[in-house]
């Protein structure tokens, strides 16, 4: 009976080894990428998984250099000058409507 009561407790002791194990991973797990992802997200910043690191969000007319409330598109006062406007592109050449595929065959014939 002796040999039974030691094997029962090396069975304990192994469960209780991989019980700390996992406790022990998932307070890693906590540490290292909850908890950096909580703090960020609370100081209002971006968390990224893949970096693990936390970024600030610019404000967009920074960049930009629009005031905020301006729209992104120019809006023309009239649509004369809207098909005027090329800034400074030249225009596309304007080509007749009779160079269809079937046209230039048959000429070609």
């Amino acid at each position: 009976m002796r040999n039974h009561d030691r094997t029962l407790f090396r069975v304990k002791l192994g469960f209780l080894a991989v019980f700390i194990l996992i406790s022990a991973g998932i307070l890693a797990y906590g540490a290292f990428y909850e908890m950096p992802r909580r703090k960020c997200e609370a100081a209002g910043g971006w968390w990224t998984n893949k970096y693990r690191s936390c970024e600030m969000p610019i404000y967009l007319p920074t960049l930009t250099g629009r005031k905020p409330g301006e729209p992104r598109k120019i809006i023309w006062p009239d649509a004369e000058k809207a098909g005027q406007a090329s800034n400074g592109a030249p225009k596309p050449e304007e080509k007749p409507a009779s160079t269809s595929a079937s046209s230039s065959v048959a000429a070609s014939q």
